[in-house]
């Protein structure tokens, strides 16, 4: 059986573009949401919490909506297609304690293409108040190898 990634996708971007209309704080809200945008080409999804309410709000299985979220590109995944998650640090913007998540990174233009489409939103998001660990960035290189890299203003120190 041929999967329509692409029918998938824009729904996945129609439920998460009508969930962010009527409650915005599911982007960019340190602590509260499911994706903050860390430069101005990636969101850092916070896993699993990411996939699991993209699945609730599509009504797809969460296997179906992280399946088309990497094949199509939209999320991204190790060399080997199958590590698309890692435990990191992150920081909230203005200091704080650095904190262990799952993250995996989404393509900006995916997310704002779909709050643009289906959430209202005029232009893209701003940067969020959170950042990542800076000494996380060496683990995450290969991870961006051939790649647009994480830009330096997705770091914090630590």
């Amino acid at each position: 059986m041929i999967v329509d990634h692409n029918e998938s996708l824009d729904r996945i971007a129609r439920a998460l573009g009508e969930r962010y209309r009527q409650a915005p704080y599911i982007l960019n809200v340190p602590g509260q949401s499911v994706a903050c945008k860390v430069d101005a080409f990636h969101y850092l999804a916070i896993q699993p919490m990411f996939v699991k309410y993209l699945a609730q709000w599509a009504a797809m299985l969460p296997a179906r909506v992280e399946e088309t979220l990497l094949k199509t590109g939209s999320m991204l995944s190790d060399a080997s297609r199958v590590k698309h998650y890692h435990q990191i640090r992150v920081v909230e913007e203005g200091g704080g304690e650095a904190k262990a998540i799952g993250a995996s990174f989404v393509l900006a233009t995916f997310i704002d293409h779909a709050l643009s489409l289906y959430g209202g939103g005029e232009r893209p998001l701003p940067l969020s108040g959170l950042r990542i660990a800076a000494g996380e960035r060496e683990a995450l290189a290969p991870f961006f190898a051939g790649r647009t890299p994480l830009q330096d203003l997705a770091f914090a120190g630590d």
